[in-house]
């Protein structure tokens, strides 16, 4: 019943709790409407070909180009396009000039793209127009809030993850809004791309590009660009999510700019030939500005660790320093506990393999694997690895002993949060053992004490349980290496053997009821924890015969 309120409460269409994210979202919205330019309705001018202009001098406010059709000979009817270019302040037409057939193909269409540069920002002539653009607005930012609660739910909901989603559109509004009224600059070197590059380091390529194609949408509106520009910026930025794969390395991460240049400059010298048949002279100004713009990619490597900072996630390049073996943790490690440190490197090694075999993260697993264990440097004679031939549990009781396992996880965490690791690698920490017993030492005392009645808590690992695929893979690979030393020339079929039952006793235990972790990538990752053990402990092929006489 307690469950069922529960479920009706958490499906309510708005909770208080909701208030401050919704808050967010209104006022980003609100920042973006305010950047859009005001429409202007065209004004009434009276023009025909073959008389004179009897209006004001018209000049350009802005550049602009046109398509002129000329017919090719008299009396035939195929035309000819040519391209004609206006820089802002030229002169269109004269006061009681002749208006030319060209002429008025030019005013048709410079007239049809008219809008005034001031915006809703320093103007509020039509509360009508800032309604509409806050509607689509507000469409699209939600579509994009929509997807990552659904994908990414514990990520985003909550006022920083919300707050991160919205960051990138408002920021690179007001960068388009801010070029878009410079007269000496150009939107096409506003480096979009940096966005998917700085989110690839924290998230996947779907959300990655979902975002860029929403900035790229409402910066195309605030700029006043075409079709042309949104095709070319969302092209970049999905070849941008297909080859970023690596920004810590810095050869892969320039020769990924120039793949970008690249596709920018084939992109757009498609376009002009579609528009104009040739290259004429201010096409050669956008290259050179799409050339700055991925020279300006260059600042996604320092934003990377600001947007890490703002908004408490990992990148991979913190991920990458942590697992270096130099770090303080690591190296207290390996001077007070160095068989913790082979284990935690064998485990490390395990969950790497696993982990890419179904896609997982691999760096986040291996760096947390290195750490899992930094709880035993406070008692590590007591853990086996690390003892000396003497077995100082003899002299404790099984109580004391099961703390002293028990607290190898309750003082990690409280080491790591002294040394400021991520939270993400201090909730590896707190899952590795789930809510499992400390199995052996809670059957010695009831062996020892049968008719004794006592807490079993006592013995049992606080969790909590594991919930990502990473925190099972490690999980399960820290149980069955420290499984597998206990074996004494181990064959095959005993490697397998061993961790099958592991696997099933995690099961039972109902250790993985939180996991994301199917059961298809469960079968993956016993297979590859298998191999790999059989290459550790040096298993040699076992052939029929031998199998059999091992069964009689």
């Amino acid at each position: 019943m307690i469950d069922t309120i529960e479920a009706k409460s958490s499906n309510k269409i708005f909770n208080i709790k909701n208030l401050p994210k919704l808050l967010v979202v209104v006022l980003a919205v609100t920042i973006i409407c305010l950047l859009f330019p005001e429409h202007e309705p065209s004004k009434k001018i009276e023009y025909k070909v073959g008389y004179n202009w009897e209006n004001n001098d018209l000049y350009a406010d802005r550049d602009f180009s046109v398509i002129i059709q000329k017919p090719i000979q008299y009396g035939v009817d195929s035309l000819i396009e040519s391209q004609v270019n206006y820089a802002k302040g030229n002169l269109i037409i004269y006061k009681g000039q002749y208006v030319s057939n060209p002429l008025k193909q030019t005013i048709d269409q410079y007239l049809e793209g008219v809008k005034v540069k001031k915006s809703f920002l320093y103007s509020s002539r039509n509360i009508f127009y800032f309604l509409g653009y806050f509607i689509l607005t507000a469409l699209i930012l939600g579509a994009l809030i929509f997807y990552a609660l659904k994908f990414f739910t514990n990520d985003f909901n909550s006022v920083k993850g919300i707050s991160f989603l919205v960051f990138w559109p408002v920021i690179f509004s007001f960068i388009a809004f801010s070029v878009s009224n410079s007269s000496g600059l150009n939107p096409y070197l506003i480096p979009f791309c940096i966005a998917p590059i700085v989110i690839l380091n924290f998230y996947d390529g779907k959300l990655a590009l979902i975002i860029h194609i929403v900035v790229v949408l409402l910066s195309s509106f605030i700029s006043g660009q075409g079709y042309e520009f949104t095709f070319l910026q969302i092209l970049a930025g999905l070849v941008t999510v297909l080859i970023v794969n690596e920004t810590r390395y810095w050869n892969k991460f320039f020769l990924a700019i120039l793949i970008i240049l690249g596709t920018y400059f084939i992109g757009h010298l498609g376009l002009a030939l579609i528009n104009s048949g040739s290259l004429v002279s201010n096409e050669y100004n956008v290259f050179v500005w799409l050339s700055i713009n991925s020279l300006l990619l260059l600042l996604a490597y320092p934003l990377i660790p600001l947007v890490e900072k703002l908004f408490g996630f990992t990148s991979t390049i913190t991920l990458a320093e942590l697992a270096d073996m130099n770090k303080p943790l690591l190296k207290e490690l390996s001077i007070k506990a160095p068989g913790t440190l082979q284990h935690s490197m064998q485990v490390a090694n395990l969950c790497e393999s696993a982990a890419v075999k179904i896609g997982a993260n691999s760096l986040l697993v291996k760096t947390a694997a290195l750490y899992h264990d930094i709880g035993k440097m406070a008692n590590p004679f007591y853990f086996i690895e690390n003892s000396k031939g003497e077995n100082l549990h003899d002299k404790i009781s099984n109580f004391e002993s099961a703390k002293i396992i028990i607290d190898h996880v309750i003082k990690g965490k409280k080491m790591a949060i002294k040394a400021k690791l991520p939270k993400v690698l201090i909730d590896f920490i707190s899952t590795h053992h789930g809510t499992t017993r400390v199995e052996y030492f809670y059957r010695n005392q009831k062996n020892q004490e049968p008719d004794r009645e006592f807490d079993e808590t006592l013995f049992r690992y606080p969790g909590p349980k594991p919930t990502t695929k990473e925190q099972t893979i490690l999980m399960l690979a820290d149980s069955i290496e420290a499984a597998c030393k206990s074996l004494k020339s181990p064959s095959g079929s005993d490697l397998d053997k061993l961790i099958d039952g592991i696997v099933d006793y995690k099961i039972k235990a109902d250790q993985l009821s939180n996991s994301e972790l199917s059961f298809k990538e469960l079968e993956i990752c016993i297979s590859e924890f298998k191999s790999l053990l059989r290459s550790i402990y040096h298993v040699r092929i076992e052939y029929h015969s031998e199998k059999s006489t091992s069964q009689q």
